[in-house]
């Protein structure tokens, strides 16, 4: 089997987006765009930024794993407006199963225009083309409904439940839909013979 080809973090465009790596200038779109409404974070593994200096050290975080072959983490730009509106990754990577784990946030003015659903399938193809992983694994709270309509749309199946302790939320346990889609499901939906 072919090592996966760890090529890091790299920029593509979609019909509608460009993903590409953490910039420090993106901290003030973090913050404004999705980070700082409760709405957008009510469901993620991670707290409401309360300022733009959370969203700050946050983005010099990601920005400092940007360079890193191993590293798989886009900020999500509308290209039309020119700037962030959410961010999508590789979260956990498990090399020796090849198996990805994605998550990703959008900002609440870009729900419900298929936004999710652009990147994700894009993230996928390099995943899964480019890298080489055989699987990726996405993951929402059973109450994020909207979240799994975009694994399902991006052609993951549902593959069981969990139960993920959000350390950031006080240890609170929630419920998980699993969702997956292998190496040969992903070719057998897009490539064409």
């Amino acid at each position: 089997m072919e090592p996966l080809n760890f090529i890091g973090t790299q920029p593509f465009e979609t019909k509608r987006l460009k993903l590409r790596a953490y910039k420090l200038s993106d901290a003030q779109y973090i913050y404004r765009n999705w980070a700082s409404s409760d709405n957008v974070t009510k469901y993620l593994t991670w707290n409401t930024h309360d300022s733009l200096e959370t969203s700050t050290k946050f983005c010099v975080e990601r920005t400092k794993l940007s360079g890193r072959t191993d590293n798989f983490e886009w900020i999500i730009v509308d290209s039309e407006l020119g700037e962030p509106v959410g961010s999508i990754g590789v979260v956990l990577a498990d090399t020796e199963k090849r198996e990805a784990h994605v998550g990703y946030v959008l900002g609440e003015k870009w729900w419900n225009k298929g936004y999710m659903t652009e990147a994700f399938e894009a993230v996928l193809a390099y995943l899964v083309f480019v890298v080489g992983f055989e699987t990726v694994i996405a993951e929402h709270s059973t109450e994020n409904k909207a979240s799994g309509r975009v694994m399902e749309k991006c052609g993951l199946k549902k593959v069981g439940t969990s139960t993920a302790t959000l350390e950031q939320k006080g240890g609170v346990q929630v419920e998980t839909q699993v969702y997956k889609i292998t190496k040969p499901e992903w070719y057998a939906r897009n490539i064409r013979v």
